[in-house]
């Protein structure tokens, strides 16, 4: 699947989109068609790197990184054409250096918003554009009919934050993370009955979720015993170590497992018994660290520009067990991985910066004060008030970026069963 991105630079008035600066598309994919500027992410760029590159070259305008401001994550299908599948995310942007200039891919124009042609465009722009020049910023998916222009599917719903929900239940790094995590999962689809291997205490279930798993899975009771405190999040809860479910062959429809695959020592049974338990066809989705969890950790960084390597090695090996990570994998150890387990790799991305990924390691100490509440309150906050957040809110805010990294610490995956 490409990833795609779109700048739509705006105008203004009383703070209402009033204008919108479009193309007609001269050669490519979509060409004769009236599209937003955009193009595909290369390789070793960000999508910020991407936007600013692509709206330089095909218009002329110079922006900023910083004033890009998402308004839409869409995902285009085309099942008679699948090399056409595309996740696009959208951006506005108001302020830039320049004056429009065509182009050999692409012709601009800026057309009122109560004027924009749709007749011209693909058939999804007339559902998701107006939306999110009303405003609203949103996660979409479309699937295009066999002659790859008729709309067969459309699906638009509001694009969540995550972050405030995680932080008032979670110690504020545990918090950066999920919810960046939380955010890939809402355009996903999970056919019932679905399964969440390693389901914990249930939080992020019911907090990433607008519906009930039918099982939620743990080894440990304990964790199970506190999702209860979550009645919506699990159908059924069930302690059993994940190399010996007990459950028939084929049972569910799909599966899902946030941040455990790499805590467990025997996963190439875990992945085999999840594989057996799976129907044919079936997603399995997960998300697990990868090297750089290590090689951008700030201590051992800064110890290796000192010279101490061995050093700098010890506290990679430290922070390995206080994490408890037993798998920082690359994405072919995966797919290896899976492909002997019964399964085939369909997509992966990495995100977590580096840069978020020093937040989280700092977060290990900085946040060991949140013990003290857990062990005599039973909760990880003394007060979850916006008022008592809002200042860790807004540290936090940049470091929780959703759009995929090429040098991202950690690595989400999309499998299927053979």
């Amino acid at each position: 699947m490409l990833l795609n991105m779109v700048c739509l630079p705006v105008k203004k008035q009383d703070g209402i989109i009033t204008e919108v600066l479009l193309a007609r598309k001269k050669i490519g994919f979509g060409a004769g068609k009236i599209v937003g500027v955009g193009g595909t992410v290369e390789p070793g760029e960000t999508l910020f790197q991407t936007v600013v590159r692509e709206v330089n070259e095909e218009i002329s305008l110079q922006i900023k990184e910083g004033d890009l401001e998402r308004a839409a994550k869409i995902t285009f299908t085309f099942p008679s054409k699948p090399e056409w599948d595309r996740l696009v995310y959208v951006y506005l942007v108001e302020d830039w250096v320049g004056i429009p200039q065509s182009s050999n891919e692409v012709d601009p124009f800026w057309v009122p918003v109560e004027e924009i042609p749709y007749h011209q465009m693909w058939a999804d722009s007339a559902e998701w554009l107006p939306v999110v020049l009303s405003g609203r910023r949103i996660v979409a998916r479309f699937s295009f009919e066999d002659d790859n222009e008729s709309l067969a599917f459309q699906e638009i719903d509001e694009d969540k934050d995550f972050l405030w929900p995680q932080i008032k239940s979670l110690p504020w790094f545990r918090a950066l993370l999920r919810s960046v995590e939380a955010s890939y999962y809402q355009d996903l689809d999970f056919p019932e009955p679905v399964l969440d291997l390693g389901s914990g205490d249930g939080h992020f279930a019911d907090a990433a979720f607008d519906f009930t798993i039918n099982v939620g899975l743990d080894p440990w009771w304990g964790p199970l015993a506190a999702s209860k405190k979550y009645p919506h999040a699990y159908g059924g809860r069930v302690q059993a170590d994940g190399a010996e479910m007990p459950f028939p062959d084929g049972y569910f429809a799909s599966a899902l497992s946030n941040s455990v695959l790499e805590h467990i020592p025997h996963l190439d049974e875990v992945l085999a018994e999840t594989a057996r338990v799976l129907k044919t066809g079936a997603p399995f989705v997960f998300c697990c660290p990868n090297p750089g969890h290590f090689s951008e950790l700030s201590i051992s960084g800064g110890l290796q520009k000192l010279g101490l390597k061995k050093l700098a090695d010890w506290y990679q090996e430290w922070f390995r067990r206080i994490s408890r990570t037993e798998h920082a994998d690359r994405p072919e150890v995966w797919e290896t991985r899976l492909e002997k387990s019964g399964f085939t790799l369909d997509r992966w991305w990495h995100y977590f910066p580096p840069e978020s990924m020093r937040v989280l390691e700092w977060g290990h100490y900085l946040g060991a004060p949140s013990l003290l509440p857990k062990w005599l309150l039973g909760r990880w906050l003394i007060s979850g008030s916006d008022w008592n957040l809002a200042l860790i809110e807004k540290v936090l805010r940049p470091f929780a970026q959703t759009e995929p990294h090429p040098l991202g610490t950690y690595t989400f995956y999309i499998a299927r069963r053979k």
